[in-house]
């Protein structure tokens, strides 16, 4: 077996400092740039020209030739950093590209690209058809020339207009959007063409053959991608997280996928671009990789890879080769047919698709980029000795002189495109759910002993998730399992366990008959509540864990396994000082617990008939004092209300000062009552938001939980949501003596989500 050599201590030297260099010149330029209103893309593109030969080569050019002119091995070092950038980029663009949006504007995306790939490539062609025959390597290949020029004309930058419309804040409007669904429309045609060209260049025949199976390949990729693809990176992906629980797993597993994805297109012979970006829209569908993950990646692109792949594309304009008159009248033509071109089919077409002209502007702005896409091209026609080296710096330099011009139209024309209604309602909807606290719930953990409580506490997560890809897993404790190494059989430790899931409790002893009625007891519990969670969009689990130690530690140390809320089903004990108001398993999960916990518990006509689980749930009452505590108890009572098609009370009780706290005549609440009224107001229009009916509520009372309960009893909730942070007291979690009166004695199911 040969063995390669490594990398010599020179080479290793030399392509550490070209990263160093590039990365410093190119996040430099691009804060000065962004310190000016100007996207750092900008300066990170004019970085690779600065450091090339046209500045860095003229007035260091020993430098310059110690650093950059080196062999195309080492060269090859920078444009693997420089691929892997662009593999990122792709990723994080399709992170951000909304599919059913692009679906449902499928209609004006494709005239779009239709009139950016059919203008720009009629006249790339009559271009070429008539530039200088000292611009063409095979004088005789005069029709190759002209097609090859056509499709570089045609072609669009995604990763540059990606970078833009991430850097203005556009990505997610509407005209954003359109420009990455019109782009990638642009960019697969041009994959179809630039094959076809290229097989042409290679035999000298118009190679139908390699042109049809280029579609079809990349139908055929993207029909498997986005039905088993979608799947298959779900599931991993949930998996993982189930597995591993750690934000560095799931970012690892993304880039596994997209570099495979990558080698699969690549090895088709569309591109390794197009695998990436795909990966990243199936990913960008998966709740568990939720937004704190999803911005993780983001800023790992786009502050270090995506500045180092725009310099290494600049690095290949030289400026000084447009010197010569005649190359740079070409120059002028050639730039001027490709903006006119591109610019000219998004402009007549954007009328008849229902586009604004200052939205035509924009898209076609954001299209006329070429960036490293057209440089693609021109090193491929190079290769393939169809351009000079004087046209391939041309086509160069209108691949970088595009891509500046883009975001300075893009900056110009957006504030001038005005914001529908819809629109402006999805952004803000868009931007709340970022931030939500109910929407960034993905695993749930719900212990069961299959008891009332256990069981309305699912109905309510069922409400609480039921549109929403939560994962929820259901915790069953074998406290027997591991009794075989205390002496115990299988046979007991099963019969023990459905005698502890009838109700037999922690502690029992007693034997079932036979392992099969043992079996099916724990079927039936977990069944139970399964039933109540039969309309889930995210997956149910069943969990069985042996008891080592207290129930509340097997919690505990599940919990810690990377959930993000626990839903725990209990009966109250009361609210005297010393004793827990639920039981001491439950009162030291939520004192202990790393993540929220949600409480419930029922009223006593449940408890006493069960049936009435599944009474419907017209009102919600939600006291709320302001607090985080109350907001996220809010989101889930607003979420469950839209579920149950239930009316949400918001209520804001003042309290009465005391009479020893009184001076002289009655106490002026009026600041109070104003305060309370702009709560009430600020929770109900986050409900009017998210789609749920409301109305508010402002009292005052001598007790405030006294007064909920009345409230809660004149009206006839059907449910009471309260949000609380514990405070320790000596042997139990405190959750403040209004949410203990409620929870005690209100005459309704009562839900308390207590924030951690």
């Amino acid at each position: 077996m040969e063995v390669i050599e490594p990398l010599s201590h020179h080479e290793l030297l030399l392509v550490i400092v070209q990263l160093t260099v590039l990365l410093f010149v190119a996040r430099l330029l691009g804060e000065l740039l962004s310190s000016i209103g100007q996207p750092a893309v900008v300066g990170e593109l004019l970085a690779g020209v600065l450091l090339g030969p046209s500045l860095f080569g003229l007035v260091a050019p020993g430098a310059y030739e110690a650093l950059f002119v080196v062999s195309e091995s080492q060269f090859h070092l920078l444009e693997i950093v420089s691929w892997l950038g662009l593999i990122m980029l792709l990723v994080v663009t399709g992170l951000e590209t909304d599919i059913d949006l692009v679906l449902a504007n499928g209609r004006t995306a494709i005239v779009l690209s239709l009139g950016g790939i059919v203008v720009p490539f009629t006249t790339g062609f009559a271009l070429g058809w008539v530039l200088p025959a000292e611009f063409i390597a095979a004088p005789a290949q005069r029709l190759v020339f002209s097609l090859f020029i056509a499709t570089a004309m045609s072609i669009s930058a995604i990763p540059v207009i990606a970078k833009v419309l991430i850097e203005l804040d556009v990505v997610r409007r509407d005209v954003g959007q359109l420009i990455l669904a019109a782009g990638m429309v642009d960019d697969t045609i041009g994959w179809v063409l630039l094959a076809t060209v290229a097989g042409l260049a290679r035999t000298g025949v118009v190679d139908v053959g390699t042109a049809a199976t280029t579609v079809l390949s990349v139908l055929a990729f993207l029909g498997i991608s986005f039905t088993i693809g979608r799947r298959v990176v779900a599931e991993t992906i949930t998996w993982v997280d189930n597995a591993v629980g750690s934000d560095a797993a799931l970012l690892s597993t993304a880039m596994l996928f997209a570099l495979a994805a990558g080698a699969i297109t690549q090895y088709m012979g569309l591109e390794a671009i197009l695998g990436a970006f795909v990966v990243g829209v199936l990913v960008g569908q998966v709740n568990r990789f939720d937004y704190r993950v999803r911005h993780s990646f983001e800023t790992m692109t786009l502050s270090i890879f995506a500045p180092l792949f725009f310099a290494i594309a600049g690095l290949r304009m030289d400026i000084a080769a447009l010197a010569d008159p005649t190359v740079f009248t070409v120059g002028l033509v050639v730039f001027a047919v490709a903006c006119v071109g591109k610019f000219g089919g998004i402009l007549g077409v954007s009328r008849p698709a229902g586009l604004s002209v200052w939205e035509g502007i924009t898209i076609g702005g954001g299209m006329n980029a070429r960036g490293a896409m057209e440089i693609i091209v021109a090193t491929i026609g190079l290769g393939l000795g169809i351009l000079t080296t004087s046209m391939y710096s041309i086509i160069v330099a209108v691949a970088i002189g595009t891509s500046l011009m883009a975001p300075a139209i893009m900056r110009w024309s957006i504030p001038k495109i005005e914001m529908s209604e819809q629109e402006r309602t999805r952004i803000e909807r868009e931007r709340y759910l970022q931030e939500s606290f109910v929407n960034n719930l993905t695993r749930v953990l719900l212990p069961t002993r299959g008891s009332v409580d256990t069981q309305y506490a699912a109905r309510l997560v069922s409400s609480l998730f039921r549109d929403r890809q939560t994962d929820i897993d259901l915790l069953c404790i074998d406290e027997f399992a591991s009794s075989s190494r205390r002496g115990g059989g299988l046979r007991e430790r099963l019969t023990r366990l459905g005698r502890f899931l009838a109700g037999g409790g922690v502690g029992s002893s007693e034997t079932g008959p036979n392992r099969r009625a043992d079996i099916e007891a724990t079927d039936r519990r977990f069944a139970r509540i399964e039933a109540r969670l039969s309309e889930q969009a995210g997956s149910t689990r069943r969990l069985v864990r042996g008891l080592d130690g207290s129930a509340s530690d097997t919690i505990l140390e599940q919990a810690n396994a990377g959930y993000d809320l626990v839903v725990l089903g209990e009966r109250t004990l009361g609210s005297a000082s010393e004793t827990p108001l639920f039981s001491r398993t439950i009162d030291r999960v939520i004192q202990r617990t790393p993540c929220p916990t949600m409480v419930v518990s029922t009223s006593d006509a449940v408890k006493r008939t069960p049936a009435l689980i599944d009474d419907p749930i017209r009102r919600i009452l939600l006291p709320t004092v302001g607090t985080r505590s109350s907001r996220h108890a809010a989101e889930a009572a607003f979420a469950i209300a839209t579920a149950e098609n239930a009316l949400v009370e918001i209520a804001h009780v003042v309290a009465d000062p005391q009479p020893s706290d009184r001076f002289v005549g009655g106490a002026d609440l009026s600041d109070a009552r104003d305060i309370g009224g702009q709560i009430v107001d600020r929770e109900a229009e986050l409900g009017r938001q998210l789609g749920a009916k409301v109305v508010t509520t402002v009292t005052a009372a001598d007790n405030p939980g006294a007064a909920l309960v009345a409230l809660a009893d004149r009206n006839d909730a059907d449910l009471i949501v309260m949000g609380s942070n514990t405070r320790p007291i000596s042997r139990r979690a405190f959750f403040g003596p209004n949410v203990e009166y409620v929870v005690t004695n209100a005459p309704c199911p009562v839900a308390v989500l207590n924030s951690v």
